[in-house]
């Protein structure tokens, strides 16, 4: 129903953060996984989501950078 979606809806960002009580979190899961109109949104986000915090992960320099950055830093 449409009470269903909008709820949902309402809670997609806490459910998505996992931020929902265990009974609330199921009833939300158990309505996107059946709902072809809520399904979409929640998709989009969820990957929307994963790209931006693998976007925000800082890449590790390699050991050697590493190694010739302290070097110059205890030169000093």
């Amino acid at each position: 129903s449409r009470t269903d979606c909008e709820e949902a809806l309402s809670k997609l960002y806490d459910f998505l953060d996992g931020e929902l009580p265990d009974a609330t979190r199921e009833e939300i899961a158990g309505h996107l996984e059946r709902c072809r109109c809520c399904w979409p949104y929640f998709n989009f986000e969820r990957l929307f989501l994963d790209r931006l915090a693998a976007a925000c992960e800082s890449p590790q320099p390699r050991p050697e950078l590493a190694a010739r950055i302290r070097a110059v830093l205890d030169a000093e």
